[in-house]
């Protein structure tokens, strides 16, 4: 069971290439920052409060999208909620770009609020394996962004390409190491890799990185994890954890 911290709480993170699902329960409210993605915000039973500064009050949402790097906290204290993260370079991401309103918190039309809220925590409630939950978040999101399910790559370049840099976490992956492994030119690489997998070469590497670091939440140290993920070092993973999410992995743990 985590423990309480400030804008930490208890329950459950998982994450796909350009997102992450963190749903359970807050302790404390969050102190205002910013962060690379766009976040979605979903109350169980009743609204999460945000707002956009320290000293600005709180706002009720039953449902919320949070443009990038848009300073904001919330206030889901006692409350079971869902806070997604989506990478805005992802399909869903754009979708989810065109609703949102710059420089504001969106609320978003109750309906559709409820009709995500209540498939993401039916599946809480059936089982809380990430599996369950990244599938019905997943559908979720691209219900409100607008976009329909990517049929998996079949482009043997893609598939190799994703099988090498799984296999190289651990150190460092290049667009030109990996083209040059698969015979194919960096420049096609990496149009292959944004029109099959959603997403530029870089950024799926780094979301790479980052979900063997959720993957070590709670089973191994903050070290042990950056450096399985190819970090320099537990603080240059806690930065880049704080910069595509918001909060540093030290204020997540599994039930």
């Amino acid at each position: 069971m985590a423990r309480p911290a400030r804008g930490g709480g208890r329950g459950r993170i998982c994450s796909w290439p350009g997102g992450v699902l963190w749903i359970g329960t807050s302790d404390y409210p969050g102190a205002v920052h910013a962060h690379h993605a766009i976040q979605l915000g979903f109350g169980a039973d009743e609204p999460l409060h945000f707002r956009t500064a320290e000293d600005a009050p709180w706002l009720p949402y039953l449902g919320s999208i949070i443009p990038a790097n848009l300073p904001h906290a919330l206030d889901g204290s006692g409350r079971q909620s869902a806070v997604v993260f989506v990478d805005p370079e992802s399909a869903e991401g754009v979708g989810l770009k065109a609703r949102a309103v710059p420089g504001s918190i969106a609320h978003l039309p109750e309906d559709e609020a409820r009709a995500a809220a209540r498939r993401i925590f039916d599946a809480w409630s059936e089982s809380h394996d990430c599996a369950t939950l990244v599938t019905a978040t997943r559908l979720a999101v691209r219900e409100l962004a607008g976009t329909t399910e990517r049929a998996p790559s079949a482009d043997p370049r893609v598939l190799g390409a994703i099988e090498l840099i799984r296999a190289r976490l651990d150190g460092r992956v290049t667009l030109t190491d990996i083209a040059r492994e698969l015979n194919v030119s960096p420049s096609r690489l990496r149009h292959l890799f944004v029109e099959e997998i959603g997403l530029p070469f870089r950024t799926y590497v780094l979301w790479q990185r980052l979900q063997r670091v959720i993957r070590g939440i709670g089973n191994e140290s903050l070290s042990e994890s950056a450096f399985a993920a190819g970090f320099a070092d537990a603080a240059h993973m806690t930065r880049t954890f704080r910069r595509m999410v918001g909060f540093p992995p030290s204020m997540f743990s599994r039930e």
